[in-house]
């Protein structure tokens, strides 16, 4: 693959922000916990069941106010008291062996969030299949789980930027920043919410600094770790809006934050055009950006950095070219914790500035076009639940995740965004672009004869139509720029 091309969004891309280098000092934390709470428990880092599920009991009448209520999780929908009971005493074949009762603890105490179940090992998807499978074919539209599949393909074609449609001259004046990003697990250690100790944590970023140091000089960078970060290079990567930085309820009752904040780290290349979240939920997720419209070059980038990570994690384990560094399930594709980000665990985004357009249907109607006719959604600029930036800025992305290949998934985004810019610029006054050379594509679900004998995402065998608003599968909430998953 090539480095990075010529950006062509016509937009002025500022200088990296300053990150100061580590002091050879120890942090406690990140975010300061209170020290006269040191020995209590902390429900934004520490894992708090609640008190019937620590018993491996259903809770009864808390289920019965989350029902009554005007919204339920996922979890609260697929998981009744019966199934509970029928499956309570059943552990996952996992190293986790997980449980129900840590399944949908963090739906339980957060009604609020849209999923609000995890798992602690991939077994779990399967061993307690009787929950998960009719779930994550309501929130993954058109999926059906035990459907054919596609052949593997390999991760070239996948990420390949000639399959990708054009950006409109409307579309690129009004991108003010691309961002693709994809979540991955490694197949030698725990899922995080499933991991006894802070080990496996502390191997995987140990594994993860070893690979980073031999990367090529075009993907050189600095790995920032959480545990001995300094103040001064913690305020460099918020200002910069990269750091996560945990603190979030709905993860912390997951497990997700525990032994916080211990293996956790950044990597952030030279040019801050490529990171890597170690241990934010999943162990890495691989973040591809910059402050223009160049969606191939982001894209192309992805890939690449996906390739040099995947490559350098099977040298330094010693494996085989047909053994797998990931997480993989033949049916969901790439494993994560979370069942929104299962199959390619691909989010491809844009902020795109459509004022007009806002201000002349409005977020919820446009959102809605978004999900029904181009498979995407629209989300204000501090994720979900928020609200537009002040110059009409939304943020632009694909929904689906499971079923189709990266490139397929970025084409959603890029014809939603070209069909939103175009609307903006009647009526602003402005004459939209014609792009008489590339025909608008949706990419459909794809049909199979027969299942193949291994699958790099599942593929699903009936597309139905795109969720309403009410009841569509939002992305996670973000924190500072990335979205955790809830």
């Amino acid at each position: 693959m090539t480095g990075d091309r010529k950006k062509d969004g016509g937009k002025k891309v500022e200088s990296p922000i300053e990150i100061k280098p580590v002091a050879d000092q120890k942090q406690d934390d990140i975010e300061k916990r209170d020290p006269e709470a040191a020995n209590e428990l902390d429900p934004f880092f520490d894992l708090i069941m609640n008190d019937q599920l620590a018993n491996n009991e259903f809770p009864t009448e808390t289920y019965k106010e989350i029902v009554a209520s005007d919204h339920q999780p996922m979890c609260v929908k697929h998981c009744n008291e019966e199934l509970f009971n029928k499956l309570k005493d059943k552990k996952s074949l996992g190293k986790a062996q997980w449980t129900m009762a840590r399944t949908i603890n963090s739906g339980i105490q957060n009604p609020t969030s849209f999923v609000g179940c995890h798992v602690g090992d991939m077994e779990s998807y399967d061993n307690f299949s009787e929950f998960w499978y009719p779930l994550i074919e309501e929130y993954h539209k058109g999926f059906i789980v035990n459907e054919p599949k596609r052949e593997e393909i390999s991760t070239a074609e996948r990420f390949d930027i000639n399959k990708l449609p054009k950006l409109s001259e409307e579309a690129k004046m009004r991108i003010v920043s691309t961002r693709i990003r994809c979540a991955r697990n490694l197949a030698d250690f725990p899922l995080n919410p499933g991991a006894p100790t802070a080990e496996s944590r502390q191997q995987i970023l140990e594994l993860l600094e070893g690979v980073y140091s031999k990367l090529p000089k075009d993907f050189t960078g600095k790995l920032h770790k959480h545990e001995v970060m300094s103040e001064e290079e913690r305020e460099g990567l918020v200002k910069a809006h990269f750091l996560f930085r945990g603190k979030d309820v709905m993860q912390a009752a997951s497990g997700y934050h525990q032994f916080w904040p211990k293996g956790r780290g950044i990597f952030v290349r030279e040019d801050q055009k490529f990171l890597n979240w170690i241990n934010e939920g999943d162990h890495i997720r691989i973040i591809s950006m910059e402050k223009s419209s160049d969606v191939e070059a982001v894209f192309e980038r992805l890939g690449e950095g996906i390739r040099l990570v995947e490559n350098g994690i099977r040298e330094a384990t010693n494996k085989k070219a047909d053994e797998s560094v990931f997480m993989f399930h033949p049916k969901l594709g790439s494993v994560t914790c979370c069942p929104s980000n299962l199959g390619s665990g691909l989010r491809g985004g844009v902020f795109l500035q459509i004022p007009n357009l806002l201000a002349d249907q409005g977020f919820e109607a446009i959102d809605k076009m978004c999900r029904e006719k181009y498979h995407c959604q629209i989300r204000g600029t501090g994720g979900e639940h928020s609200s537009p930036g002040a110059g009409g800025e939304v943020d632009v992305s694909n929904w689906r995740r499971i079923g189709f290949w990266e490139y397929e998934l970025v084409t959603d985004m890029i014809v939603c965004v070209n069909a939103l810019a175009e609307m903006e610029a009647e009526l602003s006054g402005g004459e939209a672009v014609p792009d008489e050379d590339e025909p608008v594509v949706i990419v459909e679900a794809p049909k199979v004869e027969e299942a193949a004998p291994k699958v790099e995402e599942a593929a699903p065998k009936v597309e139905e139509a795109a969720p309403k608003v009410e009841e569509a599968a939002p992305a996670e909430v973000i924190d500072e720029f990335e979205e955790p998953d809830s």
